[in-house]
């Protein structure tokens, strides 16, 4: 076998590898994500029970203090709302969670909760809005639920699937 069919090989091998593990770091920093969201929005809650923080105020503040995944859909939204105030809190939350969706590995099915969450962000009065904080919450614990148990199943398979597939192509290829 050949220099050139050896570095092949490896290329073949570490490209189906990477590919393996990423699609089990996926299964993983969505449930991560998930939790982050769902403190954040825990945070939330608490604002509005607790103190008579304007929104943009509180996004900020949760977008500082809430864990890092989830802390960027409340920057964007707290900065899109400071910055045009007069569109609405739905449509920036809205914005935010699309833009940062995928880089949170969450699933079209987060990404409604979320969206539908945001239509009643800020048009509410106090006790609507934590009822639909509460409701969000709930939803997104079940899709954590769902999230966590399927990692648990798949990310050893996919990371093991990676590497196995490279080596059956590496084998054909021999």
């Amino acid at each position: 076998m050949s220099l050139l069919q050896w570095v092949g090989s490896a290329f073949v091998l570490t490209a189906s590898a990477g590919l393996g593990f990423y699609k089990a770091e996926r299964l993983r920093k969505r449930v991560e994500a998930l939790r982050s969201v769902q403190a954040g929005l825990q945070l939330l809650d608490t604002e509005i029970a607790f103190s008579a923080t304007p929104l943009p105020r509180a996004l900020a503040r949760i977008a500082r203090v809430c864990a890092p995944p989830a802390a960027v859909i409340f920057a964007d939204a707290a900065e899109g709302l400071e910055s045009r105030p007069e569109v609405g809190a739905g449509v920036h939350w809205e914005a935010a969670v699309g833009k940062r969706c995928a880089e949170l590995a969450l699933a079209p099915a987060d990404e409604e909760i979320l969206v539908q969450f945001g239509r009643t962000l800020g048009v509410s009065d106090r006790e609507d809005q934590r009822k639909h904080i509460r409701m969000a919450l709930e939803r997104l614990s079940v899709q954590e639920r769902e999230a966590a148990g399927e990692a648990a199943q798949r990310v050893r398979m996919w990371r093991s699937l990676g590497i196995l597939a490279g080596l059956a192509v590496v084998v054909l290829l021999m």
